[in-house]
């Protein structure tokens, strides 16, 4: 079941996810992996033009890089273009992934990569959201700074936990510390949870998903 558009989705729990663990994939992941970072936005950034927003994201801890792809939603399940690249591949700096996108882009987060450390390049482990897996997406509005909320990852015994959650005003001080041309201009935008069409062909790993309550 799809969260709809506009829905406050922090007070939801989902449980009994799956999520496929995957080693190097083909395409364009193939060349994130030998990266630790692409589309990372830093200090000096711009305001967003009318064409584009900021997002900004926690993501904790600092071993683990998200992915985030454009792609579309076709009968409320989440199709990544493979002909472009990501918008962002990043762990988090200081606690937040920040990055860009065109305005009516569609991006979700397609890719988490579990490394040993901040500074590993090559080694470590993909796991992509697959069968009836529920995966964070959102619709990218015009001209505005963008707050998805907060994602927390972590194994427990053979599983991996995602927490979601919110704290807009710890990511709006990171910003008016950091950020000179963004202060103040922090927006909260629902996003949706939805399956995403890649396929689960290996022995899925189980991935709870517990859903935190606003704050």
């Amino acid at each position: 079941m799809c969260v709809a558009k506009g829905l406050n989705i922090w007070d939801e729990i989902i449980k009994g996810q799956t999520m496929k663990r995957a080693g190097l994939v083909a395409g364009l992941l193939v060349l994130l992996n030998g990266c630790t970072s692409v589309g990372l936005l830093d200090g000096t950034t711009p305001a967003p033009t009318d064409n584009e927003s900021i997002f900004i994201m926690g993501v904790t801890p600092d071993n683990y890089r998200v992915s985030l792809f454009p792609g579309s939603i076709k009968d409320g399940v989440f199709h990544q273009n493979i002909f472009r690249s990501a918008a962002v591949y990043a762990a988090a700096k200081d606690g937040y992934v920040i990055g860009k996108s065109s305005a009516g882009d569609v991006l979700a987060i397609t890719n988490v990569r579990v490394v040993k450390d901040s500074s590993s390049v090559l080694q470590g482990a993909n796991f992509k959201p697959c069968g009836n897996v529920k995966t964070m997406v959102f619709a990218v509005p015009k001209g505005k700074v963008i707050y998805l909320g907060d994602v927390a990852y972590q194994f427990v015994g053979q599983k991996v936990e995602v927490r979601y959650g919110q704290n807009i005003e710890a990511a709006q001080a990171y910003l008016d510390k950091n950020f000179p041309a963004l202060r103040g201009k922090l927006e909260p935008l629902p996003v949706d949870l939805l399956p995403s069409q890649t396929s689960c062909t290996a022995t899925p790993m189980y991935f709870p998903v517990y859903i935190g309550k606003s704050r």
